[in-house]
């Protein structure tokens, strides 16, 4: 008869890498629960664009007095609203690629009257106009009526660029309303517009609206589905490896009695 000798798995590097395989097993898991939960987000966000962008159209004041300051109510409607760009106090929007192109987009105050404004997202440009006011994108002089989709202040992630909290910023990386209400005339309203059509037109051909985003679910199910193989891989290699580094060794028989 033979039996394997597993006391070389209680050796100190042995006991190490128990860890890191149970701790491995743990992330992979949780890494695949964290895909499926951005998927869930993913989905409900297509629901949500797909039924607010199908509704009419309404006056920016209309949505704004039936939904007040509540940003989740007010995101992917689309509206329309008249006033008067102001280029001086725009800023550009980092980091934003086009048709896998990379640029910025530019970002730009609508005075509505009466003390009132709302930031508007007229689009991309390339990477090297990085620097708001040029005259290459500039906005159409006087009043101008828009068209376009409500989006949310953007809020910084774990591990996003900061904004510099003082001074008058013509960079930004993310569309903080907050931050931008310190530097621009007039009460910024709660939301800012993704702008889908204007009139009159941009005289140029920049900068370049940008599309809605088409539904779709991304990766994140593929990588899932990824993230949970490797742990399976893990849990079923593992013990495999501690079985073929074991020692098979004779175990003597008992000799038989005799009569």
């Amino acid at each position: 008869m033979t039996a394997r000798d597993y006391s070389f798995a209680r050796r100190p590097i042995w006991l190490v890498g128990h860890l890191v395989a149970i701790v491995a097993i743990i992330i992979f898991i949780a890494m695949g629960f964290w895909q499926l939960r951005r998927l869930a987000d993913r989905q409900e966000f297509n629901s949500l664009l797909v039924e607010r962008t199908n509704e009419a159209e309404v006056p920016l004041t209309e949505a704004l007095t039936l939904y007040g300051p509540d940003q989740d109510s007010l995101e992917l409607r689309v509206v329309s609203a008249s006033g008067r760009y102001a280029p001086q106090e725009e800023v550009i929007l980092l980091a934003r690629s086009f048709n896998g192109i990379s640029g910025h987009h530019v970002v730009t105050p609508l005075d509505l009257g009466g003390s009132r404004a709302i930031m508007v997202d007229r689009g991309w440009v390339p990477i090297d106009l990085d620097a708001p006011g040029l005259d290459v994108f500039a906005p159409p002089p006087g009043e101008v009526s828009v068209v376009g989709v409500l989006r949310k202040t953007e809020v910084r992630g774990s591990f996003g660029p900061s904004i510099p909290p003082d001074g008058v910023v013509t960079q930004v990386p993310r569309v903080d309303l907050e931050r931008l209400d310190a530097q621009v005339g007039g009460d910024l309203a709660p939301v800012y517009i993704q702008l889908l059509e204007q009139v009159p037109a941009q005289t140029g051909e920049l900068p370049r609206l940008v599309s809605l985003p088409v539904p779709s679910e991304g990766p994140h199910r593929g990588y899932a589905v990824q993230w949970f193989l490797f742990a399976a891989v893990t849990a079923v290699g593992y013990p495999i490896l501690l079985r073929r580094t074991a020692v098979t060794t004779a175990i003597p028989s008992k000799p038989s009695s005799g009569p």
